[in-house]
């Protein structure tokens, strides 16, 4: 143990992780508090008989040497002294969510941020395994897994996470929370994440999100992975698997080679965790077969885990499938249909703004022909946003745009003119706000440079049916509506209905 000046005295490092690599505790219930640990490994160490544990407090080990400083050590989070007793700073997110929860991304909702209670031992100890469902006020539904410490949950500063500096760091919601990664769903809808058995490294860092920078990863190879030139350990390698199947699900079936064991869902999203030891070999290859999934890379290489998941009513598929008949699908929806053309007639009002500050790049604009390309017309001077010329639409919502699946957004056709680049088609991002009913909006839609022509346009207002896993509707909404202008101007864009039309000649 660590005394008062902060050395190791009476156990070595070395026998500590002997012990713990012996025992390997699974829990049966949640973990005792960290001040009876320190309370009972003084007690162990001076020689005195420890005090009986909190009733609730049950663990069992698979071996009954040293059960006290070895319970204590992995429940603590240690695996060598106190090791992961001491919280190391936060890891942060790449991208700091909008202030207003009524923009972009949105906030965690309060009742979200709590880890779910279901735990997964580690295969090797230390701290179980949690997960978050976590929620935002724009509608959309995120996962994030990790260890548990003291109720946080987070990853572990060991092999390449952290610098490898030896303690616990908690993640933050934000980590989690980015448009690939999360289905907009709307207020509390069902999300459909049916995510496969996935190799992450011990520490967890790979299951903290997307909204995670570079120089913050993992710095070594997964399978499926060749950004660092050094593969991680196998010794260092998990299989986990955590994902949402919705209230129908009854149980998952899950065979490894490790065994064969059944899990039960959790709560009304049918959320489940599991964690295995990784398939023999897992880390021989640059690839093994892997495929990318929304938690991270799944191997299609012989050993790994197989989920057989069973319906309520009977029914069952497997993840991953082994044929197509056999893929998990969203078994339901609570998705609201677009509202009626006959419903969304508004007065759009236009106007063109020579010079605009910051205007956010269109989603898409399309070339007449394959060169040149139309994207530099809209790239500001040495690669920073700055002004330019745009289009002012305005116009007053005749439905609302309550989350990050709605969205209002203008489509332009400008007349061709000779000398310059003047694209098929241009169509703006989505608006990245809550709008009610009623409410007044004006959109900027940047134009090209330098060319004087006229334009026909429209606002739409589109919806996506983001329920989230392969088979669970059309992606984030910027991805469903590019999706209906396929290549450019010869593509069906007319699935959204029609808000408004206007045409504009500009200087």
């Amino acid at each position: 143990m660590r005394g008062e000046s902060g050395v190791v005295t009476s156990t070595s490092a070395h026998e500590i992780e002997e012990r713990l690599r012996a025992s390997r505790p699974e829990p049966a219930a949640s973990p005792p508090s960290l001040s009876w640990l320190r309370a009972l490994i003084d007690r162990a160490e001076s020689g005195a008989t420890p005090s009986h544990p909190e009733p609730r407090h049950r663990w069992r080990g698979r071996r009954a040497v040293a059960p006290a400083i070895v319970a204590v050590m992995v429940l603590g989070g240690a695996a060598s002294g106190a090791l992961l007793i001491a919280t190391g700073r936060p890891l942060p997110p790449a991208s700091v969510l909008p202030a207003n929860p009524e923009t972009g991304l949105g906030q965690p909702l309060a009742d979200s941020v709590a880890p779910v209670p279901i735990r997964a031992p580690d295969p090797e100890g230390g701290p179980a395994w949690g997960m978050r469902v976590l929620r935002t006020t724009r509608g959309l539904v995120c996962l994030q897994g990790g260890r548990i410490v003291n109720g946080q949950l987070g990853g572990l500063g060991t092999g390449y996470a952290f610098g490898a500096d030896g303690r616990f760091h908690p993640f933050l919601p934000a980590d989690a929370i980015a448009t690939d990664a999360c289905p907009a769903v709307g207020s509390r809808a069902p999300a459909f994440l049916p995510g496969p058995p996935v190799i992450v490294t011990a520490n967890a860092l790979p299951l903290a999100g997307e909204n995670v920078a570079p120089g913050d990863q993992v710095h070594c190879d997964l399978p499926g992975q060749s950004d660092w030139g050094v593969r991680c350990p196998q010794s260092e390698l998990r299989e986990v698997a955590m994902g949402l199947l919705g209230p129908a699900v009854a149980a998952i079936e899950v065979s490894a080679p490790s065994g064969s064991f059944t899990v039960r869902p959790y709560g009304p999203d049918g959320a489940y965790l599991i964690v295995l030891p990784p398939p023999r070999d897992a880390n021989a290859s640059m690839s093994a077969g892997a495929w990318q999934s929304p938690f991270g890379y799944a191997s299609n290489a012989p050993g790994g885990a197989v989920l057989e998941v069973v319906y309520g009513d009977g029914s069952h598929c497997q993840i991953p499938p082994s044929t197509p008949q056999l893929q998990c699908r969203a078994r339901s929806s609570r998705e609201v249909p677009l509202p009626s053309f006959a419903g969304l007639s508004a007065d759009v009002q236009v106007s063109y703004v020579p010079r605009s500050s910051h205007p956010v790049w269109p989603l898409l604009a399309w070339a007449r022909s394959s060169t040149p390309t139309t994207q530099k017309a809209f790239e500001p001077s040495g690669g920073q946003e700055g002004a330019g010329p745009a289009l002012s639409v305005s116009f007053r919502a005749p439905v609302a745009a309550p989350n990050a699946s709605t969205a209002y957004a203008v489509e332009l056709h400008p007349k061709e003119v000779a000398g310059c680049a003047t694209p098929a088609v241009i169509v703006s991002q989505p608006s990245q706000r809550t709008i009610a009913a009623g409410e007044r909006v004006q959109m900027m839609v940047p134009l090209e440079d330098r060319c004087a022509t006229s334009y026909s346009g429209r606002v739409f207002f589109a919806k996506s049916a983001g329920i989230g896993g392969e088979s669970g509707g059309e992606g984030p909404l910027y991805e469903a509506i590019a999706a209906q202008f396929g290549g450019g101007a010869q593509a069906n864009p007319m699935k959204f209905p029609t808000v408004g039309r206007f045409q504009l000649a500009v200087p």
